[in-house]
């Protein structure tokens, strides 16, 4: 074991950089990235190696937006689960299709690689580019999977703050 990583609980993994959404308030720039994702097979192996020697108590995997490869993020939470790792968490934006087909396949598929919590980033920020309307029926699905969903917005100075943009957020939670 590495004397470095000794309380080592969380393991994290970015999908791609690539993104459905320009938002604003992204650190990342503009996720234009070709098609690049990481390998979910080497992913898988990795954690059950980790699982191995240490004791991994949550998992997460998110992006860019990483349903645009929804096979590689299945992977790994198979993979979690089958290490039991007790939280397996997906961050998304909920764009990645406008095809009702492909959308409901997609949270299907999540539910039974084994996500158990869905953050779904819901705010003024990502609509101003993201679509609410194929975002509500991803939700809708996912939450009549029986996977915990929560709402994750940004908000600009708190959530507390009286702007247009938290005005926009608190609206569209609604």
């Amino acid at each position: 074991m590495n004397e470095y990583l000794n309380n080592l609980k969380r393991i994290e993994f970015v999908v791609t950089m690539g993104c459905t959404g320009r938002c604003k308030h992204c650190s990342e720039g503009s996720h234009n990235f070709g098609g690049e994702h990481i390998d979910g097979d080497i992913a898988a192996k990795a954690i059950a190696e980790v699982c191995m020697y240490y004791d991994i108590e949550s998992l997460m995997t998110f992006g860019g937006e990483p349903l645009l490869y929804p096979d590689t993020v299945c992977c790994i939470h198979r993979a979690a689960a089958l290490a039991g790792i007790p939280e397996r968490e997906l961050i998304t934006n909920g764009f990645f299709s406008r095809n009702s087909g492909k959308i409901k396949e997609v949270a299907d598929m999540i539910t039974e690689s084994g996500v158990n919590r869905l953050l779904l980033s819901v705010d003024a920020f990502h609509q101003e580019t993201i679509p609410i309307e194929p975002v509500e029926f991803f939700a809708d699905c996912i939450k009549s999977s029986g996977v915990h969903i929560e709402l994750s917005p940004a908000w600009l100075v708190s959530t507390e703050s009286d702007n247009p943009y938290n005005t926009k957020t608190r609206k569209l939670l609604e």
